[in-house]
């Protein structure tokens, strides 16, 4: 009878300990088979089992990946802020601590459904930021620490736009206090389940601030006197009497898709502003192209036309003054920095310093690169408000009294590059360097005819393929980690197809489906299995993976001429490919490429594309594409500060 008793009494304590592990207390120096002192949360899960808020299993093991349960987490929780409460005698272990953190506001009355359940990461985030606040922590010296400003921190949670927006504010005060911090991927991972390892280190954290990881906003350049893309589009709109939404923008064309930007909430770039403020003025004169080089798919197509506005309507009602905005590009030379003012955004820019809606600074420059401050947009968009309630003639009126006037100056020569003679022209808007790279750089150079394409095929036909490397790189490389699935146009120059999709999609345009990443024979000859070949949309998929695991927001353009297209064996082009990080991109992930946030680099690179469809018949027309296609880049060197053309 005693043996049978003694075994009962066993049996009873296992099955305790399975429902109720917190209830099996450790003794001091415990040390569990299942947690080593090597672990990342060994020391939480000491601290917590010393101060007898958690507790291991019968077996002395821990299982710290097994998942923790609701009332397990309720009942440390409410034990680390009023240690009086003492399990239920009968009945459910748990009603004592559940009623309690009821009675502190911790838990509300029909949250939980089932208390044997597993608990997720948000809903003990939750718990803690209502304990947190509460009298009895306060009591104890706890508190969260929540910054002022902790709402700017939510770009370094990868899923915070997944989540409602009470959630959002919960997640944002556990991560900025320090107590729940992020995966390797930045996300929060609100609606995981979280494990008895986690619950220890995030108690740990709750009750001892020294444990805390209290996360670092990237150190950048001051952006507080700038206005975001957004900001500045709706602020324009407003003042001119137009509907102040982004969507309306959009619609009218006055911005482009925030895919291309690569977002509407980055800053905005000086050149940016003055497109859509150029927009709205061919609008408020109601004279298309007056002001601007064409609509938002002519960035696209890589295409800007100089449309001539009704010259007679201009000139003959008006006043011959109008022939300073129509021959623009016979002013340049006035501004010193015109060579930095990329052809996309040249005439909107010129125009409207002609037309004295913007100034030069005190080096005659129009700084394109440069963030557009509030003082400066304020400027602009006060010149707007003033043409705001008149008829389109009375606004060309008012206009022709601010055209500056100006003698021609015509943009200045620059220095030719030492064997201008092999090159069919050359460009002013890239460095000479450019032309001069010896041909040896160029892999085949065996095969290599110098400007060939040049000399052989017409320039309407090198018209076609420079489009194409730029759209290619703009797209590659303008990237927000939050805005993948934004949508803008495709466009191919060569067959002159189009669409629409994301980032995935416009990239992969530009790729023969059948590409592999590593070949479809390998390194000893033999023909790979199908099933070993990496294709160029998985390789893409890991790219944007990437993308999310360091929070990059970047911004590039490619800067080159059908010039600097020549043939070397394969189709190729020599650039010099522009970029610029935002915030909140991992400073880390910067780092090794020596790069800081919020400023301009650029290196120059050596394009190949090729005309194919090559490839494995099971892979080919997998997605709508190009045959002329991406086939890979190579850097003549590293990324350096962007150069000032002179």
């Amino acid at each position: 009878m005693r043996k049978l008793c003694s075994l009962i009494l066993i049996g009873t304590m296992l099955i305790t300990g399975l429902l109720n592990p917190v209830m099996v207390h450790a003794t001091s120096g415990l040390q569990f088979t299942d947690v080593k002192e090597s672990d990342w949360f060994y020391k939480d899960v000491m601290e917590l089992t010393k101060r007898g808020l958690i507790s291991g299993y019968p077996d002395k093991t821990f299982k710290p990946n097994a998942q923790i349960h609701v009332d397990e987490f309720t009942k440390i929780l409410i034990s680390s802020v009023d240690a009086n409460i003492e399990p239920s005698k009968g009945g459910y272990w748990a009603n004592n601590y559940i009623e309690k953190a009821k009675e502190l506001s911790i838990i509300q009355n029909g949250e939980f459904q089932n208390y044997t359940r597993y608990i997720t990461r948000g809903e003990m985030a939750r718990m803690i930021v209502r304990a947190g606040a509460g009298t009895s922590a306060k009591g104890k010296g706890i508190n969260l620490d929540v910054p002022e400003n902790y709402k700017e921190y939510s770009s370094l949670i990868t899923d915070y736009l997944t989540l409602n927006s009470e959630s959002q504010d919960v997640a944002l005060k556990v991560f900025t206090s320090g107590i729940i911090s992020g995966f390797p991927d930045g996300s929060f991972g609100f609606n995981k389940n979280a494990t008895r390892a986690e619950a220890s280190a995030i108690m740990m954290r709750f009750l001892d601030k020294d444990r805390r990881k209290i996360p670092e906003l990237p150190k950048t350049v001051d952006f507080s006197n700038t206005l975001t893309v957004k900001e500045f589009t709706e602020m324009a709109l407003k003042t001119v009497g137009k509907e102040p939404t982004m969507e309306y923008a959009q619609k009218m064309e006055y911005v482009r898709p925030s895919a291309e930007y690569p977002s509407y909430e980055k800053p905005i770039l000086r050149r940016e502003a003055t497109l859509t403020m150029a927009r709205i003025m061919d609008d408020l004169t109601d004279t298309p192209a007056l002001f601007t080089s064409g609509k938002n798919d002519l960035f696209v197509e890589g295409i800007t036309l100089n449309h001539r506005p009704n010259i007679g309507k201009l000139i003959n009602g008006f006043g011959k003054e109008y022939f300073t905005l129509c021959d623009w590009k016979d002013y340049c030379g006035h501004i010193r920095d015109i060579r930095m003012i990329t052809e996309k955004y040249q005439k909107e820019m010129v125009t409207l310093y002609l037309a004295g809606i913007i100034n030069l600074d005190g080096n005659k420059e129009l700084r394109p690169y440069d963030f557009l401050t509030k003082e400066e947009a304020k400027e602009w968009i006060d010149v707007c408000e003033e043409y705001r309630s008149l008829s389109s003639d009375e606004v060309l009126a008012k206009l022709l009294k601010n055209i500056r006037e100006l003698e021609k100056k015509s943009m200045p020569e620059v220095e030719k590059p030492s064997n201008a003679n092999l090159w069919r022209s050359t460009y002013p808007y890239v460095n000479k360097r450019l032309y001069e790279y010896p041909l040896k750089l160029d892999k085949e150079s065996s095969f290599s005819v110098l400007n060939s394409y040049n000399v052989e095929i017409p320039s309407k036909i090198l018209k076609r393929f420079k489009p194409m490397y730029e759209i290619y790189f703009n797209t590659r490389y303008t990237v927000d980690y939050r805005n993948l699935d934004a949508e803008a146009r495709y466009y191919s120059t060569y067959i002159k197809e189009s669409g629409t999709g994301n980032y995935e999609k416009r990239v992969l345009f530009y790729h023969n489906p059948a590409q592999s990443t590593n070949g479809y024979v390998d390194e000893h000859g033999n023909k790979r299995k199908l099933e070993d070949i990496i294709l160029i949309d998985k390789a893409i998929k890991n790219e944007i993976e990437k993308y999310k695991k360091y929070k990059v927001v970047s911004q590039a353009e490619l800067i080159t001429d059908e010039s600097l297209i020549y043939t070397s064996f394969a189709d190729r082009c020599r650039a010099t490919l522009r970029i610029i990080y935002y915030p909140p991109t991992d400073p880390n992930f910067l780092k090794e490429q020596g790069l800081e946030v919020g400023k301009w680099y650029e290196k120059d690179i050596l394009i190949d594309m090729a005309i194919v469809t090559d490839g494995a018949e099971e892979f080919k027309d997998r997605w709508k594409f190009s045959p002329f296609n991406y086939s890979g880049h190579y850097d003549f060197g590293q990324y350096r500060p962007m150069e000032y053309l002179k």
